[in-house]
């Protein structure tokens, strides 16, 4: 037996759900006080990927299925259009099982509900289903999830990564099922779909079922020969269809004018026939209908609902018709959620019961069993359910809510249910699931629903708000979010959710440069006994708010409680841990062990989103430590990873900034400025207005920092008037360090030593408390450099004694890597030469082992440590093929000279041209002959 999506298939295995497993899931009990939902372990239900069973009684119909089958595997499209009923399910189920049965090839089912109607939600539903392939990912699909909100630039940008991982595809042929496509209605959603489906490699395709012509490129498609279609007619059964149809449901041999007569109301009707083959088991006749409203019915739903309502429901004794109506609020029907709803013991039997009765049923899970309702039969069934007894609707949906172990899930329950509080307590489970991988848009659809009242009344509201606002990194939305947060929950006595919301209006307040609010936010939570999981927001606001207000030695502190506090509450994790990862606070005294402690508490635990910013934790680590070997890849890897997601604006700012230190620190200063105007650009783009208000002028520091590297007069000067500028309201003190080091620095440049050791003395001063590693270096090796051009050797060798013995301590080179190199080096000969001739060979002996590393990390020059920056991105095999498609030759010979097939030839061009991010083969070749 063959495997689609992890799910056995077999289409002559018995379909009587007696033979399943019984659910071990216990049903809540009557008296069960309502609770919220547990956060599922994946963000989507493992049902939305099976492959729905296919019943022994399903007709084989198989000339259908070889047209299907030989239009998926010559085009790359294949679209099965029609109303419900028509059997489109059935027929890809079908088509699924067939393609796979094919030697090497792999096929993945995913059913579109609608919480699939959004771009992210949408794309996060297909990478889901895609995971389950053998694929090369080249970043967590997680945090590709975290940049696609609409169809912008950064969404268009994250699908690379996508189409990267379905270029390393190793086998013949795959296949993706998308069902029930119609809905996703959502133009932005569709328009991503639209570009993801237009760049797939030659051996991907993709199967859409669909009520309704989706709005994709399908005339484009066809025009390329790219789309095979399955429409209505194709679908429609014909007599002889109709006559397996009905031996296969036990009906034995029709009168022919019967069966005429079916196909001719139904118009070959799927549902509509298995709908009377039903009733004729208990009619000789069909009833009266009026004439044509078969062929209209698909659309016209009163006759429709009739035609249910007369033969369908009307036929089930009572106890099963109250059950299936008041299951009718369940998308899935499992033995639990229907006790949960229902009240009765016996669900697993009714189930079985019902599923052997034909009744418009489909089997997701053979196990429990899980079943659903075909979508026509259901819109009847809640339809009735309204107009029989709407005052219970409200009630049933409570009661799903309440046994909903998925949280996403309850969320829908307890709104159709008007349970307010119910449904934002479940948001909020939901949202620590969906805010890290971007999924924003599906929380505010959620509080759309709610009424205008309990928008404006309830404080859960406010705070789901502020942490959209939060992810979208509107710091100034955030904060007003927060804090009206903060004052209902109090109004309403919720005091640990207000400790949860002002943990956050702390940080909103810190990053903007507001520290006096921030230092209050702290003092009221001073004393506090709070539970692991509230403390952690605290500790990072401390440790943050000691480096902005110069309290240096309390940050290691800081952070030391916040691993202890994340240890035991690692949900925790975002966004408090992620800030780590900015890079801000590597360097700064007591910070190294705790910030490795954050980092091994971020590993990637099974089913768990994983945080962008954690890689960048470890470059920053790594370059601070001097181990270029470690840095250089992970640096590379955020390379890559940066382009492709340019809504993650810090991991750009982060990226960028590292990248420009990096390489100044090997005397690439052009290549330094270049990285470095990408993370001005990203602190400048509309989507920064939180970072804007406090950040600009320290990045400024920062490109004064690679002028004086490459000890530029010009373009420091250049900078000068900015820098100099009185420090703003919203920015941080150490700005003041700053402006006293850069301009002491450029005394130094132009040769005034007597103005840069006044103005470095001030910042060696400040220094002491307020200071910024990564952007501004070490004060005081600029005032060494000063003192020693003004003839004072002994100060100059002391200052630089004292950072080479915290370089020492701390085994970090970085203070240094961020210095002149000339500058240093003779300074530093000073220093040895000194530390010898008055026989300090502990000293001496430290500094050269400093030295001798920090040698190491220039061994060779620029050239001889520069990469190939194709051999990072290609594959060897990659390389081959585009070394000789650089020499002119065609698919054919290249597949000739490595003796490969041309299929494998034009598969490895694919990887080549996305990964290279070219359109052309000429300018894949030009890339090679440029390297």
């Amino acid at each position: 037996m063959r495997r689609i999506s992890g799910m056995p298939i077999d289409p002559v295995a018995t379909s009587d759900p007696a033979l399943c497993t019984p659910s071990a899931a216990p049903s809540p009990g009557p008296a069960a006080e309502p609770r919220v939902a547990r956060p599922a372990r994946a963000a989507l239900p493992a049902t939305k990927f099976r492959t729905p069973r296919l019943r022994r009684d399903t007709v084989e119909r198989a000339a259908l299925l070889a047209r299907a089958a030989a239009g998926a595997l010559d085009c790359q499209v294949t679209l099965v259009q029609a109303p419900a009923g028509f059997g489109k399910t059935t027929l890809l189920a079908q088509l699924a099982e067939t393609l796979a049965q094919r030697p090497d090839c792999h096929v993945a089912w995913v059913t579109l509900d609608s919480d699939d109607g959004d771009a992210n939600r949408l794309l996060a539903a297909l990478l889901s289903a895609l995971r389950q392939w053998p694929l090369d990912w080249p970043v967590d699909v997680e945090s590709v999830l975290g940049q696609v909100h609409d169809d912008g630039p950064a969404a268009r940008a994250a699908l690379v990564p996508v189409q990267n991982a379905l270029c390393s595809y190793a086998g013949e042929r795959a296949w993706l099922v998308i069902d029930d496509l119609h809905r996703v209605t959502d133009a932005a959603a569709l328009r991503l779909l639209d570009l993801l489906l237009d760049r797939l490699p030659p051996e991907i395709g993709v199967l859409i079922g669909s009520r309704t012509e989706p709005a994709l490129s399908l005339a484009r498609w066809r025009m390329r020969g790219q789309l095979a279609e399955v429409l209505a007619q194709d679908l429609q059964f014909s007599l002889d269809d109709a006559q397996a149809l009905l031996s296969a449901r036990g009906l034995g041999n029709c009168p022919a004018d019967w069966l005429n007569t079916a196909l001719a109301r139904t118009s070959g009707w799927a549902a509509g026939l298995q709908l009377l083959a039903g009733a004729r088991a208990g009619h000789d006749t069909i009833g009266p209908m009026p004439p044509g409203a078969m062929a209209i019915g698909i659309t016209a739903h009163r006759h429709l609902f009739e035609f249910f309502a007369s033969e369908v429901l009307a036929d089930l004794p009572p106890e099963l018709r109250a059950f299936v109506l008041d299951c009718a609020v369940l998308s899935e029907l499992s033995p639990a959620m229907c006790e949960a709803v229902t009240g009765r013991t016996d669900s697993r039997a009714v189930l079985e019961a019902l599923y052997r009765r034909h009744l418009f049923l489909s089997a997701l899970d053979d196990t429990l069993p899980v079943l659903r309702f075909h979508d026509l039969f259901l819109d009847f069934l809640r339809s009735e359910l309204n107009r029989q007894a709407p005052e219970r609707v409200p009630t049933l949906h409570a009661r799903a809510g309440q046994a909903e172990p998925d949280a996403q899930r309850a969320v829908g329950h307890w709104l159709q249910a008007g349970r307010w509080d119910e449904a934002l307590a479940a948001m909020h489970v939901s949202a620590r699931a969906l805010l890290p991988t971007g999924g924003t848009a599906l929380i505010e659809r959620w509080l759309a629903q709610l009424p205008p009242e309990v928008r404006a009344a309830r404080p859960a509201v406010a705070h789901l708000q502020g942490l959209c606002a939060w992810s979208a990194w509107n710091w100034p939305l955030a904060r007003g979010c927060f804090r009206q947060a903060c004052d209902r929950y109090r109004t309403a006595g919720e005091h640990e959710a207000a400790f949860d919301a002002l943990g956050m209006l702390g940080a909103c307040h810190n990053g903007m440069g507001d520290l006096a609010s921030a230092r209050a936010v702290l003092d009221e939570v001073r004393g506090q006994a709070l539970p692991p999981a509230l403390q952690v927001p605290f500790d990072s606001l401390q440790a943050w708010s000691s480096l902005a207000n110069g309290e240096l030695g309390q940050i290691g502190p800081a952070l030391t409680r916040m691993a202890a506090h994340v240890a035991q509450a690692p949900a925790t994790r975002y966004p408090n841990v992620v800030d780590m990862g900015y890079g801000h606070l590597v360097g700064l005294p007591g910070t190294q062990r705790p910030i490795a402690q954050l980092r091994a508490l971020c590993a990637p635990q099974p089913d768990d989103p994983r945080e962008v910013m954690v890689p960048a934790l470890d470059a920053w680590l790594s370059f601070w430590r001097g181990d270029r070997l470690a840095v250089e890849p992970v640096l590379r890897r955020l390379q890559h990873l940066q382009p492709q997601m340019p809504g993650a604006l810090m991991l750009a700012m982060s990226t960028q900034h590292l990248a420009a230190l990096h390489r100044a620190a090997l005397g690439e200063h052009a290549a330094a400025l270049a990285a470095l105007r990408q993370a001005h650009a990203a602190l400048a783009s509309p989507e920064a207005v939180g970072q804007r208000l406090g950040w600009q002028r320290s990045y400024l520091h920062v490109q004064a920092r690679l002028h004086w590297m490459a000890q530029d007069t010009e373009a420091l000067g250049a900078l000068m008037p900015r820098l100099r500028a009185p420090r703003g309201d919203h920015e941080w003190p150490v700005l003041d360090m700053a402006s006293a080091m850069v301009q002491g620095q450029y005394a130094l440049l132009r040769g005034d030593p007597t103005q840069a050791l006044s103005c470095l003395a001030r910042a060696v001063d400040l220094h002491r408390h307020r200071r910024l590693p990564v952007f501004l270096g070490d004060a005081r090796l600029s005032l060494a450099y000063a003192m020693q051009e003004a003839g004072d050797e002994h100060r100059a060798l002391e200052w630089f004694g004292q950072v080479l013995a915290e370089a020492v301590e701390t085994d970090t080179l970085g203070p240094l890597l961020m210095e002149p190199a000339p500058r240093l080096e003779r300074l530093w000969d000073r220093w040895l030469s000194s530390s010898r001739r008055t026989a300090d060979e502990a000293h001496a002996g430290r500094a050269e082992w400093l030295r001798a590393r920090w040698d190491a990390w220039h061994t060779g020059g620029n050239e001889a440590v520069r990469r190939d920056a194709l051999g990072d991105l290609l594959s060897e095999r990659e390389r081959e093929v585009l070394a000789l498609l650089a020499g002119g030759q065609s698919n054919k010979q290249i597949a000739r000279g490595l003796d490969i097939s041309p299929h494998t030839v034009k598969r490895h061009v694919a990887n080549i041209l996305s990964k290279l991010v070219v359109d052309t083969r000429t300018q894949a070749a030009a890339r090679w002959l440029q390297r």
